[in-house]
């Protein structure tokens, strides 16, 4: 009597964990097997890049006097990153400065003679004789002309061609002071390192103390909201990517495909590899890091490709050695063995036996069975 109650509550185990009642867990998604193309994938390799990086480099000599952040600090458009010693700029800087007042007086000490040659003509020229100059001028004037012994009129002219060449000359003194002091300027503001978009040191090259030289790298910064994938393609591989094609990829050995889509394919193959570079863009929130490795698959053009029903990989557990999945029946879990095949163009397995077009399965069946049994 006892034995044959243990082989009935044996059987009732084994029914209990073949059909599931679907009614108990609110939290199982299923999902519909579908037709998608499956061929040979060629697994390529690559690595995560930043959608934009640039490295900063030192444009003047002089010793890092400020280091804003490390490694991962984030950094708004237009922050300072870093600053380097423009004491000798500055001296340089008030230099010139005295440079400019100095050519702003000749240049009205030139406009004030222009003036008083307009205003009292011949002025200069008079002023060698002793007394009243101006009544002088009125009557030596006259008389030169008269005499033959000069012309008033054209010294007149000449002395007023004189000074404004003069009040010329100071305009272009200032002007050339001025472009001094511009440039100087411009060179403190290369003293310091501004961030040229929203983004974070990937890199830091210096510290504060160090002698830094022009082209002397200082800062690899980079934007990480946006990640892409950079790959050296095959030519013969490279002939079926076009910006927009859509691929699957397995970010740093995962089990998992994360989609990926053909961003930019570059036009020139490189000589010695022959290779294409590629770059692919990842969804928005993947959880990666620059320089993360990448396994990209490629379909292989010159194999043909044939349409197979598949299923997501979470879908299928192993029992032993024979691959198992969860289909839905009549609004109950049915737990059936399946023969798998290659990865399909969609992140897919594909099955080759146990499953029908149509039927739903559980598609993450491992949690859902351990709670209930």
């Amino acid at each position: 009597m006892k034995k044959s109650m243990i082989k009935c509550i044996n059987l009732c185990v084994l029914l209990l964990s073949t059909t599931l009642t679907t009614s108990s867990n609110a939290q199982e998604i299923f999902v519909t097997a579908k037709q998608s193309q499956v061929g040979l994938f060629t697994s390529l390799g690559g690595s995560v890049i930043p959608h934009r990086e640039v490295n900063l480099v030192a444009k003047l000599p002089g010793d890092i006097v400020f280091i804003a952040g490390e490694e991962g600090d984030a950094f708004k458009k237009g922050d300072e990153l870093a600053r380097q010693n423009i004491d000798t700029l500055m001296a340089k800087r008030d230099q010139a400065s005295a440079q400019v007042a100095s050519a702003e007086a000749g240049v009205r000490n030139a406009q004030m003679q222009v003036y008083n040659e307009i205003e009292n003509p011949n002025a200069q020229s008079n002023a060698m004789l002793a007394g009243m100059p101006s009544m002088i001028g009125m009557f030596s004037d006259p008389m030169r002309s008269m005499t033959g012994e000069g012309n008033s009129s054209f010294q007149k002219r000449t002395n007023l061609f004189a000074m404004n060449t003069q009040l010329e000359t100071s305009k272009n003194a200032l002007l050339q002071a001025l472009a001094g002091l511009r440039e100087l300027d411009e060179n403190i503001s290369n003293a310091t390192i501004i961030a040229p978009f929203d983004g974070v040191i990937l890199r830091k090259m210096v510290e504060v103390g160090q002698p830094a030289q022009p082209g002397v790298p200082m800062f690899l910064f980079g934007d990480t909201l946006q990640l892409q994938i950079r790959a050296e393609v095959p030519s013969r591989l490279a002939k079926t990517l076009n910006k927009g094609v859509k691929l699957n990829a397995r970010l740093d050995q995962s089990s998992e495909f994360t989609p990926i889509t053909v961003s930019r394919v570059f036009p020139m193959a490189d000589v010695m590899g022959h290779t294409i570079t590629v770059k692919f863009s990842l969804p928005k929130g993947t959880q990666a890091s620059p320089g993360m490795y990448v396994e990209i698959m490629i379909p292989e053009s010159s194999k043909q490709i044939a349409k197979v029903l598949t299923i997501p990989s979470s879908a299928v557990i192993i029992r032993g050695s024979l691959p198992t999945v969860y289909v839905k029946t009549n609004n109950k879990l049915e737990m059936r063995f399946v023969r798998v095949g290659d990865v399909a163009s969609n992140g897919w397995v594909s099955v080759l036996s146990g499953i029908y077009p149509g039927e739903t399965v559980l598609q993450n069946p491992t949690s859902a069975t351990k709670t209930r049994q």
